[in-house]
């Protein structure tokens, strides 16, 4: 500052070595200063010399700097991702979707079917059968009263609704050996699991003509009807054993090879009948008469007529 009352020295390192040392001289003119100078072997030039000195210094600091600086990588064009990826594998998962529902639908139509077919070939429990069998029936110690002709086949004929046609009853059986109402190995399955009764009756139905067998067999347990009710659909789909019309021969396992069977387990009972066309021509598994007879003899007339009865059901 100009007019400074205590001047200051300062150093400062010089191109040549040693050290310049500069007093400020606030009173003091430029002719004095130019002595000062040359005495000490200075000229005006140091300055700016050495001022480009630093300059030069400075800039080639700033081209070390740059070139040592790591450049940064080039990037090329920001583009957005295509979508048809994307897309492709929405439309698979779609398909896939679609396909496990065609699947499981097939699946559940399959299983329909063939518990159907099942319930109307006698392997399944009767549609119009309670649910849960009565403790009155589950075995001969409960229900130790045996069968009659007269309890189960009572009258000529059985009216199901009145103002129908009803069945006639042709005649009627009782017997203590069941085996002369089956064929093949039934009648040893039977016996294996108590087999004391079979009470039985010869029937014409009242459309087509056809001519049935249908009857009960009374077994010890509920649970020996059972077991006998499911080996049976073996012995009847290969011919081993079957369900035997009346006048047929019993042991003959080929008797009635025409004739379409069904059966049901009810308590320690097995009901059952054998349905026979007037022409002798086979019972197709879809025969509209033999299901009718099926659901009218075993269902309705034996299940939850005689049996539901002894049951102490209405």
């Amino acid at each position: 500052m100009p007019g400074d009352p205590h001047p200051r020295s300062a150093h400062r390192a010089i191109p040549e070595g040693g050290l310049a040392v500069l007093t400020r001289q606030a009173l003091a003119g430029p002719a004095l200063a130019r002595q000062v100078l040359a005495r000490q072997g200075l000229t005006r030039q140091a300055a700016p010399q050495h001022r480009q000195t630093r300059a030069a210094h400075t800039r080639s600091a700033h081209a070390h700097s740059h070139a040592a600086r790591p450049q940064r990588p080039r990037r090329g064009p920001w583009r957005r991702p295509s979508r048809e990826p994307q897309q492709a594998q929405r439309a698979l998962q779609t398909l896939m979707s679609g396909m496990g529902a065609v699947i499981i639908v097939s699946i559940i139509g399959l299983s329909a079917f063939f518990i159907i077919a099942d319930e109307r070939r006698g392997l399944g429990d009767s549609a119009a059968a309670p649910a849960v069998s009565s403790a009155a029936i589950a075995s001969r110690e409960v229900d130790a009263e045996p069968l009659s002709q007269r309890e189960v086949f009572p009258q000529p004929e059985i009216r199901l609704v009145a103002g129908t046609a009803p069945y006639q009853v042709t005649m009627t059986h009782i017997d203590t050996d069941c085996d002369v109402a089956t064929t093949g190995e039934l009648g040893a399955l039977l016996a294996e699991h108590g087999c004391n009764q079979v009470v039985r009756a010869g029937l014409t139905a009242p459309f087509g003509g056809y001519q049935v067998t249908a009857g009960v067999f009374n077994l010890a347990e509920e649970a020996g009807a059972t077991l006998v009710s499911s080996q049976a659909g073996p012995l009847v789909e290969t011919g081993r054993g079957s369900f035997a019309a009346m006048g047929g021969l019993g042991s003959d396992p080929l008797a009635e090879p025409l004739a379409q069977v069904g059966w049901h387990q009810r308590g320690h009972y097995l009901l059952y009948c054998v349905i026979a066309r007037p022409d002798g021509r086979l019972v197709e598994d879809d025969d509209p008469y033999a299901e009718r007879i099926t659901a009218d003899l075993i269902g309705r007339y034996l299940d939850e007529t005689i049996i539901s009865s002894r049951a102490g059901q209405p």
